[in-house]
């Protein structure tokens, strides 16, 4: 079956969920420090902690310990990736996708992401149906215009194009036909996503806040 293995490498190495984990994780950490802060019952001040005049909420540690450990799982999906151990990789980032993990739009986005990762193994290793539900899962993440929502899309594009290719090596020439049609509509609805995105952001700017 053919695979569009290439274009799965090159949008992982482009990927930009590294970098999004990296500005939690050091934003997160940064703050820190005001996990054990008390807030002034008359006016709603942090005391007792440094900054104490901020009314920004602490920090959940949990949420930190959960990006530092998801930083860590990536790390040895990368190094198992690297050295040919592709199942290794998976089962590094499946142990992310499981971990227990506080609400936090933080969490989503890095399971959003991990799910989209996993969904690019299994599709360079021919596992289509894996890579689906893990496309499904990291979707029922993320709802609205965001980056790993439209990253999600593409990947879909990217899973019915090569079911397309192998429906068609079968022979299947209307069901192929059927997985070109999805592969081009997830595509489109991913650049329109990220589109969104774009406007939203400049919109704003170009502080995403």
């Amino acid at each position: 079956m053919n695979c569009p293995c290439t274009k799965v490498g090159v949008l992982r190495r482009t990927r930009r969920g590294w970098l999004v984990l990296a500005l939690a994780l050091g934003a997160a950490v940064a703050t820190l420090g005001t996990a054990g802060c008390r807030r002034d019952a008359t006016d709603g001040a942090m005391a007792g902690c440094p900054g104490a005049g901020s009314t920004a909420p602490p920090v959940d540690e949990a949420l930190v310990a959960f990006l530092s450990a998801a930083r860590a799982l990536h790390h040895e999906a990368d190094i198992r990736e690297s050295s040919g151990d592709t199942p290794g990789a998976i089962a590094s980032l499946e142990r992310l996708v499981v971990l227990r993990a506080p609400k936090a739009v933080e969490v989503e986005e890095v399971l959003a992401d991990a799910h989209a990762r996993l969904a690019e193994l299994r599709l360079e290793r021919g596992d289509l149906e894996g890579a689906a539900r893990d496309v499904q899962s990291g979707l029922a993440q993320v709802e609205g215009p965001t980056y790993f929502r439209g990253h999600l899309l593409e990947v879909e594009g990217l899973l019915e194009e090569a079911r397309a290719a192998g429906l068609a090596d079968a022979g299947k020439a209307q069901e192929a036909a059927q997985a070109r049609a999805k592969a081009v509509s997830s595509l489109e609805e991913a650049v329109h996503v990220q589109e969104q995105v774009i406007n939203h952001v400049l919109a704003d700017g170009g502080r995403n806040e």
